[in-house]
């Protein structure tokens, strides 16, 4: 569940950020952040109540007077509950490598990158946790070469599941990759039109597997209402996938969200809504509520109805 929150936590930073001054964020030393996670739920297989935590570290370093490269940063992260695949639970995972082309807002990244994803942050499916079944896959971290270009703000602690674009140039971004085992390759690209983002991404395992996606994203608050409305369709070969909803930001500490997922990656689709409640946006505390409705399953683990039921997650941030 912590990728729910983290989908949570991107559209709020989005619809907070998209029209606002750029972050400022070091650009030289090591960086070590994470979580703490209790999660709460009756119909996990592993307990009613799970306890978990992830951390991220590394070293980015800006540089000068170094010919080309303007930036060089190493990173990686230890899981103890890996959703992209439960069997590298408590492993250091992630690890990549990335430097940046002097005068261009140029990246490019090495390892195992999920940059591939820019442009489709919210595609951590909202609302339930990640099970992607595709061996390449528009959040896989798998070994590759992936270059981005454009007007992209560049993290330089190699989180992906957000975005945000300079303000000024060319409102656009764009991403390039390349996963040799498999031989595939990735393309996408994000355009902004002042309230409206639109992204396309594609990808194409050694011509003959082809999964082709599109997602917008409208905010209104250019208008003074705090209310994002989003949208995503993957097609990862005749599997139309749909991920679509609403989040309204009550306040700095409570924001609310009502989605409607349709055939995710193993077949659920259902109606999902979600309470965030941060009691000090500058604190380290999280609260979550979640409540899954109609759920149901068509596909390759069979035809299943589920009861409505609840979720909840406390979180300690650093």
């Amino acid at each position: 569940m912590k990728f729910l929150n983290s989908a949570l936590l991107c559209m709020t930073l989005m619809a907070t950020t998209a029209f606002a001054e750029e972050v400022k964020e070091e650009e030289t030393g090591f960086y070590i952040n994470g979580e703490l996670e209790v999660y709460i739920d009756d119909e996990w297989p592993e307990g009613d109540i799970d306890t978990r935590g992830e951390v991220f570290a590394g070293f980015q370093k800006k540089l000068n007077d170094h010919g080309p490269i303007d930036w060089v940063g190493a990173g990686a992260r230890y899981d103890t509950t890996y959703m992209l695949d439960r069997t590298k639970d408590n492993s250091v995972l992630e690890k990549q490598m990335g430097f940046g082309i002097k005068g261009t807002n140029t990246r490019v990244y090495i390892g195992e990158t999920d940059a591939q994803r820019l442009g489709f942050a919210k595609t951590s499916k909202i609302g339930a946790p990640v099970i992607v079944i595709e061996p390449n896959s528009r959040i896989d971290h798998k070994e590759k070469v992936v270059v981005t270009f454009g007007n992209w703000q560049n993290n330089n602690e190699f989180k992906f599941n957000e975005y945000r674009m300079k303000r000024g140039g060319l409102p656009f971004g764009g991403v390039v990759g390349y996963e040799p085992e498999t031989e595939t390759t990735y393309a996408g690209a994000t355009v902004r039109a002042f309230i409206l983002d639109l992204s396309y991404m594609q990808i194409d395992t050694n011509g003959k597997d082809k999964q082709v996606g599109y997602s917008a994203g409208l905010s209104l608050f250019p208008f003074r209402i705090p209310v994002s409305i989003g949208y995503e369709q993957f097609d990862d070969g005749g599997n139309i996938r749909k991920d679509y909803g609403i989040m309204y930001i009550h306040s700095k500490e409570v924001m609310l969200t009502a989605h409607r997922v349709e055939d995710d990656d193993v077949g659920l689709t259902f109606n999902y809504y979600g309470a965030l409640y941060t009691p000090d946006p500058k604190g380290p505390m999280r609260y979550g509520l979640y409540y899954h409705q109609n759920k149901a399953m068509e596909g390759p683990y069979g035809n299943r109805k589920f009861d409505n039921s609840f979720k909840a997650t406390i979180e300690y941030l650093f």
